[in-house]
């Protein structure tokens, strides 16, 4: 059906998580480590960065889909282009492929650094990607009050995108 929005259980990619990143047995939850792993560094792998990828893309189409990020203190969610620089020093921007909502020092910002204010403190963010209409989402899962929309017009395929911050759990919800 057309406008019909496709609710996305999030695989996570062990093949993009940084040495510093452990995913859950199940790939639906991560954590910062205090020791690195030894992986290989395929050309997927994040390397400066302590962010990881679903496993499915889209390009196409009407999808969402639910992160629990509690009382976790700096973490970042959204979506990322497949050609994103994995490798380099390059910062989550729409310029360079990452369109996100980031939490930090105590504040909400979307991407374009811009503070977004909140009346509550999250704990469950909904995504949801329009590809077709360039649209990228953000709402309070818990009263689906809106919180951001950043327009684009998206020419390749986009992951679902997750960073964090150090010593806690970030958790992917199934809807």
């Amino acid at each position: 059906m057309r406008g019909k929005v496709h609710f996305s259980p999030v695989i996570l990619d062990p093949n993009t998580a940084p040495t510093s990143l452990y995913l859950s047995d199940d790939l639906t939850s991560v954590r910062r480590g205090n020791t690195n792993r030894q992986l290989p560094d395929n050309p997927e792998r994040y390397t400066n960065f302590s962010n990881v990828l679903g496993s499915e893309g889209f390009s196409s189409g009407k999808h969402s889909w639910e992160v629990e990020v509690g009382d976790h203190p700096d973490w970042n969610v959204g979506l990322a282009k497949e050609s994103f620089n994995r490798k380099g020093e390059r910062e989550a921007s729409p310029q360079n492929g990452i369109w996100c909502l980031l939490y930090g020092n105590g504040k909400y910002t979307n991407c374009l650094g811009k503070t977004v204010p909140m009346k509550k403190s999250l704990q469950r963010i909904r995504v949801q990607l329009d590809y077709d209409r360039g649209e990228v989402s953000f709402y309070n899962a818990e009263d689906m009050t809106h919180i951001y929309t950043h327009r684009d017009t998206f020419t390749e395929k986009l992951f679902p995108y997750f960073g964090i911050g150090k010593w806690k759990h970030i958790k992917k919800l199934r809807l």
